[in-house]
């Protein structure tokens, strides 16, 4: 198996994203080292959505640069499912990430419902679980895909570029 920067590079969805980290000194080493990490890694569609002068901005600032692609990695490693118990995550840049689901705004309901058979239950637990899992959130941003593995952390894939806070793009 691959790290967690081989394997970014062999994706082609979000090129943008480590052509970054190759610029930042020391990140690609950091990410080729032991890890473990977990990266929320934007797709280019994320980074296309930044009007060109933002693009510009970050690109021009390597500091600015260094602050927005670290705020996308956390020390660690977090699956789907282990991020559904958190609320917060710090990251490489030292500010912390939210992370939440959708079904955490839903009310739920006090009655139980009993299905009558464990196949059922089985079923509908599984699927449920599913949609927990496709509806994170990581400060607003949608994990497309989660889980990606590599030797030395995980990777989520998300459909925003994730500003730190004072970070003027």
């Amino acid at each position: 198996m691959a790290n967690i920067m081989e394997t970014a590079r062999a994706e082609r969805s979000y090129e943008k994203y480590v052509r970054g980290l190759e610029s930042v000194a020391g990140l690609v080493e950091t990410l080729s080292g032991p890890g473990p990490f977990t990266i929320f890694i934007p797709t280019d569609a994320a980074f296309d959505r930044l009007s060109d002068d933002q693009q510009a901005d970050m690109i021009e600032d390597p500091g600015k640069l260094a602050r927005v692609l670290k705020y996308h990695i956390v020390p660690g490693y977090y699956t789907a499912d282990d991020l559904l118990d958190r609320l917060f995550l710090k990251t490489l840049e030292g500010q912390r990430l939210r992370v939440w689901s959708d079904v955490s705004e839903i009310p739920l309901g006090e009655k139980e419902t009993y299905t009558g058979g464990n196949a059922l239950s089985y079923i509908s637990s599984d699927t449920v679980t599913t949609s927990i899992r496709e509806s994170i959130k990581i400060n607003g941003g949608h994990v497309l895909q989660a889980n990606v593995i590599a030797d030395n952390g995980i990777m989520h894939v998300i459909d925003k570029v994730l500003v730190p806070q004072f970070t003027m793009l």
